[in-house]
């Protein structure tokens, strides 16, 4: 199945403007979807391609039934080409082969399109040899280019491409998003979504990397910084290594550490784990609102470390300095 602009929650302005591309018909060669990481760039793109190759398209996007769109939903249609790193970058070689082939005999009378994702991947090298056909493709030719930094492209890519600009979203659109994906898989609590949304800074993709953490993480984290349990640190310790730069791993006790900082500090503090706010308050009492935020900002200098022994060593000495004196 094929998806179309309306299923995308949040892009109003992203969505505006494909839509005026489908409505006036003047299609640029090249797109640039651009945005954090989460925001719904690629299923965009892919939304838009639909709605190019598609024959009978309605204002939304692709019709979904048309033999076009079946092609696209099975992954077969030979109009569509796309790249993407194989070793963390799209090498020279990878852009020499789109190239070639946008430059034989399109097999059907619909456009071509090119789906380059992440863009901001590409070698120094690969960039500079797709700009000429940027500057000059073939006719009926798009390329729709995703990236996630766009100060990692040239200049001179990003200046021959029209922009999509994608907006990281407030936490309770991110929440809501993730409720309605709840209907078509695993259930998690009312308060993991919440958690997840908060600590995602406005990406939905990133925040449905964190919810299983957050759904069974956070109960572990306030009791290692309820009580001193060399077990339970242990453990911790090893599951930190185990998980290696994974985004996930730091997310909980962050946002443990920040709620403890703001209730050190008195007052209704708007907290993300208001489902363990009783222990937290009690938890809170025994350091400075200073004290909290310094242990807040050593944990996240330790999240950033490379993933090695140290990083686990390091998690652990923190978390049996957090009983002593502050």
């Amino acid at each position: 199945m094929v998806d179309r602009l309306s299923s995308l929650r949040g892009q109003d302005r992203a969505v505006s403007l494909l839509r005026r591309y489908f409505e006036t018909g003047n299609v640029p060669a090249g797109l640039l979807f651009h945005g954090e990481e989460g925001t719904g760039k690629e299923k965009a793109a892919l939304a838009f391609l639909a709605g190019l190759l598609c024959r009978n398209r309605i204002e939304d996007g692709a019709c979904g039934e048309c033999p076009d769109c079946r092609l696209l939903s099975s992954g077969t249609h030979p109009n569509l080409l796309s790249i993407s790193p194989e070793n963390h970058f799209i090498q020279i070689a990878e852009v020499r082969r789109l190239k070639e082939e946008l430059s034989l005999k399109a097999f059907s009378d619909r456009p071509r399109a090119a789906l380059i994702c992440p863009a901001d991947r590409m070698t120094i090298q690969a960039a500079n040899a797709l700009l000429k056909t940027l500057e000059e493709p073939p006719p009926e030719t798009h390329l729709l280019l995703v990236a996630h930094r766009l100060s990692r492209l040239p200049p001179t890519i990003v200046s021959r491409c029209q922009k999509i600009p994608f907006r990281t979203m407030p936490a309770e659109t991110v929440e809501e998003i993730l409720g309605a994906l709840q209907a078509k898989g695993k259930r998690h609590s009312p308060a993991a979504l919440r958690a997840a949304a908060a600590c995602a800074g406005g990406s939905p993709g990133r925040a449905l990397l964190l919810l299983e953490e957050m759904e069974e993480g956070r109960k572990a984290w306030v009791g290692l910084f309820s009580r001193q349990d060399p077990q339970a640190v242990f453990a911790a310790g090893e599951a930190w290594r185990k998980a290696g730069d994974r985004e996930a791993q730091a997310a909980v006790p962050l946002s443990v550490a920040r709620d403890l900082a703001l209730l050190s500090s008195g007052g209704k503090a708007d907290i993300i784990n208001e489902d363990f706010r009783d222990a937290l308050c009690t938890i809170a009492g025994r350091k400075t609102g200073e004290g909290w935020t310094r242990k807040f900002r050593e944990l996240l200098s330790m999240s950033r470390l490379p993933p090695q022994a140290q990083k686990r060593l390091a998690l652990e000495a923190f978390l049996f300095g957090l009983h002593g004196k502050d």
